[in-house]
């Protein structure tokens, strides 16, 4: 008997220590004060920023990877933007889309919408403005651009104005 109570005793012990109470975990909001883009009319700011140095052969190649959270009020699921912009070489400071040069790749992520979670969209026509940091520090980018949805390799819908500007630091 008193083996039964000292191994309940023991359990409850066990038991009042395991569940220590915590703070509920709040996922950080991740926001790099690094630029903002323009998305149907509003203002977003940008919660990443990043290039990588897209031909290994050419220092001046870049290829900027933008992040946006789009939710709109009343939204619980995420809704981002996806931009992918990139070029040949920032050595010439203003560059026009469409051209083989200039990469460009704009994806809406919204997983509050069932019919259409995923879409894509690509410039039809457009101006990039690079400041480029030649020997390193910040390197500024603005743009403007007209977007399609893509279906395929077909653009489709109306014409949506896209702007932009955001800063990446180049090492």
């Amino acid at each position: 008997m008193k083996r039964v109570l000292f191994f309940g005793l023991l359990t409850i012990i066990i038991g009042a220590l395991g569940c220590a109470k915590n703070e509920e975990f709040v996922n950080p909001v991740y926001m790099c004060e690094c630029g903002s883009v323009s998305w149907q009319g509003t203002a977003y700011p940008l919660q990443l920023a990043e290039y990588v140095q897209s031909d290994e052969d050419n220092f001046l190649s870049r290829r900027y990877y933008l992040t946006a959270d789009i939710r709109l009020e009343g939204q619980t699921q995420p809704h981002t933007l996806a931009i992918t912009l990139g070029t040949d070489s920032v050595d010439q400071v203003v560059q026009f889309i469409p051209a083989d040069t200039v990469f460009n790749l704009v994806e809406e992520i919204d997983q509050n919408s069932q019919l259409l979670p995923y879409r894509t969209y690509v410039c039809t026509n457009g101006v990039v403005n690079f400041n480029p940091a030649f020997l390193g520090g910040r390197e500024s980018v603005a743009f403007e651009m007209i977007l399609r949805e893509t279906i395929g390799t077909d653009t489709v819908g109306f014409d949506i104005p896209f702007s932009g500007s955001f800063n990446v630091t180049i090492q």
